[in-house]
């Protein structure tokens, strides 16, 4: 069995971690990505023989770096940063593939038709985030309100107005944001029961990380509304969902999260075969069994030595 396979065949099945598979993606991830090659061996590594030989990658990286084990990929994502620099994450047939057999996994809602305030892949064709949730519009049925990451708010309300109830809305957290905003100036409320779904973007609200109190914000206007929280970025191929108790993020075998305690998180991402498994990314979490919250990102101060080699 080649290792595509193996690992598609992983993911869709997998009830527990694998360090011997994740072991073989790393020596291929060596082999194939030149720039991570050359980083393992300005540490003498050639090879690693085990889970603890794994050096956990920065994901600033892909900012700087050409991180793709294809000579000629089939397009790339951008990651969604607000200011400098932004990472470009490359894929192909084969590793979009693996990205939607992992979405498949853990997306935990298909039970609904989803609805999005997030642009199609077709109008934002180096978003992940939009070919994930057009996946997902797709899959179920449901259907785009929203063709920018821009917000006619009235124009939004009068559609959500049209929809039944136990309809999945996904929305970024400055759409929520904006969108409360707007239905606390005009006096709005809607009593319809969505499940609302916000995708991150904490960045853009110029403020402390802190999605429960976003929530208690726009149950205000939602009251009957249950809130949710998507954790991704284009560098990693699977994403967390808030399900697990409290509304905290649950890991899977496939995208295991190495984080004990309180750290920074570092994430195995099997469904990343082609790019780099082994992530350091600089955002706080608190770990909880096979849980974790995200407290916030790292400020520029607080990076250097201990976050790139912790």
């Amino acid at each position: 069995m080649n290792l595509h396979r193996e690992v598609l065949e992983y993911i869709k099945d997998s009830k527990e971690f694998d360090p011997a598979l994740a072991v073989k993606i790393v020596n291929y991830q060596i082999e194939h990505v030149k720039h991570l090659r050359e980083f393992y061996q300005k540490f003498g590594v050639s090879k690693v023989k085990n889970i603890d030989e794994i050096i956990f990658i920065p994901v600033e990286f892909f900012k700087k770096y050409t991180l793709t084990a294809f000579e000629k990929p089939a397009g790339y994502f951008v990651s969604s940063g607000t200011t400098g620099e932004r990472s470009k994450v490359y894929f192909s047939d084969q590793s979009l593939e693996l990205y939607i057999a992992s979405m498949q996994q853990t997306f935990p809602f298909f039970d609904r038709r989803v609805f999005s305030l997030i642009p199609p892949f077709s109008h934002a064709k180096h978003s992940s985030l939009a070919f994930m949730v057009s996946f997902f519009v797709e899959k179920t049925r449901g259907r785009h309100l929203n063709y920018s990451f821009e917000l006619d708010e009235e124009t939004i309300l009068s559609q959500l107005d049209e929809l039944e109830d136990d309809i999945l809305l996904f929305m970024t957290s400055i759409q929520l944001l904006k969108l409360s905003q707007y239905m606390e100036q005009k006096g709005i409320r809607f009593y319809k029961k969505f499940i609302i779904v916000e995708t991150g973007g904490y960045k853009a609200l110029r403020k402390p990380y802190n999605r429960f109190g976003l929530y208690d914000y726009a149950f205000r206007f939602f009251p009957k509304s249950e809130f949710y929280s998507e954790y991704g970025m284009s560098e990693l191929f699977s994403q967390f969902y808030s399900t697990g108790p409290n509304k905290l993020y649950v890991e899977y075998p496939f995208a295991k999260v190495f984080t004990k305690g309180e750290g920074l998180l570092k994430v195995f991402d099997f469904a990343n075969l082609y790019t780099v498994s082994a992530l350091y990314i600089p955002d706080r979490i608190i770990k909880k069994g096979p849980y974790f919250d995200v407290l916030g990102r790292i400020t520029d101060e607080e990076r250097g030595c201990a976050f790139t080699f912790g």
